[in-house]
């Protein structure tokens, strides 16, 4: 029983497990708590759908929102926007982010896996935002497109360098 704990102490201190770089530390604790917090929204807004949507004609519900909203015009407008996109559309995105923040724990345990599963889960949801909100809100995809480069960018470097 002896040589197999030293001959395993020996593997350690020969083979030390890799350590994970600080900068992918820091980037895994952000997307952690981004894909933990989009998936959370979403999958209440998707929860919640029906009750809300039901709420933007009940007057007593707008009275009482105009004591806290400064422009009710532009809180009315949000309302509309926000039911105008698609039930499923909230249900699609919390199930990707819910895939990104599996990538990221697999990157956060130095597997290379990680990378894949949230590379593809953030050009699916590049994808979903743009059939089903921006189609019908026609706001702008780019500011997305461009974040997601940017994350996927960094989380390639360590890919490379890093991830086995």
């Amino acid at each position: 029983m002896e040589d197999f704990t030293e001959n395993q102490q020996f593997n350690e201190f020969e083979n030390p497990a890799p350590k994970r770089p600080n900068g992918l530390t820091v980037a895994c604790v952000l997307s952690f708590i981004s894909a933990g917090w989009f998936a959370l929204g979403n999958l209440i807004t998707f929860l919640s759908y029906n009750v809300m949507k039901s709420l933007t004609t009940d007057e007593n519900y707008l009275e009482m929102m105009e004591k806290f909203a400064p422009d009710m015009d532009e809180f009315e407008a949000a309302m509309e926007a926000q039911f105008a996109v698609s039930r499923v559309s909230y249900l699609l995105q919390a199930l990707l982010y819910i895939g990104s923040f599996i990538g990221v724990l697999y990157m956060w345990r130095l597997q290379k896996k990680g990378f894949h599963i949230y590379a593809i889960s953030q050009l699916l949801l590049l994808i979903v935002t743009a059939v089903f909100v921006t189609s019908v809100t026609g706001a702008s995809i780019w500011g997305s497109v461009i974040l997601t480069a940017i994350w996927i960018g960094i989380y390639y470097i360590y890919y490379r360098k890093t991830l086995q």
